[in-house]
């Protein structure tokens, strides 16, 4: 009786850790990545989104043709060249949302800017990407450009210039076109990740966005991802009160890319 005892209480406990464990792979478009069993990830690609997109732009088409011709190019390779993926978790305070979304920064390079592709400059850089590696050297300038590039204090990036649109204003008085700010808190300098297949780098920031009416507190986690001749760059986002629950499965989730 007691060797039973102790079977049922093992088959309690597997049954406990496997449905807990980090055990679920999803497949991304640089390669699949873990998350734990009890998050849901649905790929944009695999929906409707695409046939909205370019619904949208037929009916409502920007004046800019060149900017329609490149979306329209774009959503050609969406699901290979960029995607975007709906993370959603509990906990005991209830359900979780999170976004990642996923770049391949060849193809977009090469797609934005192709009068660049003789450029010695651009040439080495796309090698570098097929390569899938950057020496020590190189990566040590690399980090020291980047990181000087990053706020080490909390700063106000403004994303549009209110004083271009002061003259336009409602009936009422109030400003048509609203200042609209990015803040930049707890910025995380941009670093090496040990134990992953391919070279990796990563980085993240508590942001808070405003344009005037609101404002919305958020948290986005970064990883570039050097796989060879498909490096991606993914970035996940989710709102700050969500920071603590999704920080490890973004970074868990990046360091796994295989």
């Amino acid at each position: 009786m007691k060797s039973l005892k102790v079977l049922a209480c093992a088959a309690c406990l597997v049954g406990t850790i496997s449905g807990v464990g980090f055990a679920k792979d999803v497949q991304t478009i640089a390669g699949s990545m873990a998350v734990p069993n009890n998050v849901t990830v649905v790929s944009a690609s695999k929906t409707n989104t695409r046939d909205f997109v370019e619904k949208q732009i037929k009916q409502n088409p920007s004046k800019n043709m060149a900017m329609n011709m490149m979306v329209e190019d774009v959503f050609k390779n969406f699901g290979t060249t960029f995607d975007v993926y709906q993370l959603q978790g509990t906990d005991k305070t209830g359900q979780k949302d999170a976004f990642v979304v996923a770049v391949d920064v060849k193809q977009i390079a090469q797609q934005v800017a192709k009068d660049k592709a003789n450029d010695p400059m651009f040439m080495a850089a796309m090698a570098a990407l097929d390569k899938g590696q950057i020496d020590p050297v190189t990566e040590q300038l690399m980090l020291g450009a980047v990181n000087k590039q990053i706020p080490t204090t909390t700063t106000v990036v403004p994303l549009n210039d209110p004083k271009r649109y002061a003259n336009l204003k409602t009936r009422s008085g109030k400003l048509l076109i609203k200042p609209r700010t990015l803040t930049v808190e707890n910025a995380e300098q941009v670093h090496p990740v040990a134990g992953t297949k391919y070279q990796t780098y990563a980085a993240s920031s508590r942001l808070l966005y405003a344009d005037g009416d609101g404002q919305t507190p958020l948290y986005a986690n970064a990883a570039f991802v050097l796989k060879p001749g498909k490096p991606v760059l993914y970035v996940g986002v989710t709102t700050d009160v969500q920071r603590d629950y999704f920080k490890t499965i973004f970074d868990n989730a990046f360091k796994s890319i295989k």
